[in-house]
């Protein structure tokens, strides 16, 4: 029905593409049960003043102490294509300790920003924007750096 209109169907990969230059988190992915919205960075959706609802105590004290961890948007700073389930270590760790600080929760390429992008939780000293990360690609190190705000803006 939509050929005479010029519209082409398109499938999730499209969609995952549009979503994630706009840096919008996709349930399954980047938000589930084990991460607040505060962590997320979705705390301008959640009043945490306007009354009483199930979890309100708990994020008014995750929002007291500080986060501990944040969900980040980094753009990689060569050709490598970060997945969802990669590892966001820290090569400077001590031999008794992990690697991993964090993980991959979305990635892929990115053709309005020219490279590829990726959302990720990481500590939140590993958080600010220009922070640089080493993701782990299938066995080989590629370093990402953290960016501030949605990686697409229309102009």
């Amino acid at each position: 029905a939509a050929t005479p209109h010029s519209v082409l169907p398109i499938g999730l990969g499209a969609r995952d593409t549009l979503r994630l230059e706009s840096k919008l988190p996709l349930y399954g992915n980047d938000l589930d049960d084990d991460h607040t919205p505060l962590e997320a960075g979705l705390g301008w959706a959640v009043k945490l003043d306007k009354g009483e609802f199930i979890g309100a105590a708990a994020l008014r004290e995750q929002k007291a102490k500080g986060l501990e961890r944040k969900l980040v948007g980094f753009k990689m700073d060569d050709r490598a294509i970060a997945r969802h389930g990669y590892e966001i270590v820290d090569r400077s760790r001590g031999a008794g300790e992990l690697a991993a600080i964090g993980v991959v929760t979305s990635g892929g390429p990115a053709p309005f920003v020219g490279g590829a992008i990726g959302l990720g939780y990481v500590p939140a000293a590993f958080a600010d924007a220009g922070t640089k990360l080493t993701i782990d690609c299938r066995g080989k190190d590629a370093t990402a750096t953290v960016v501030s705000g949605k990686f697409y803006k229309r102009g």
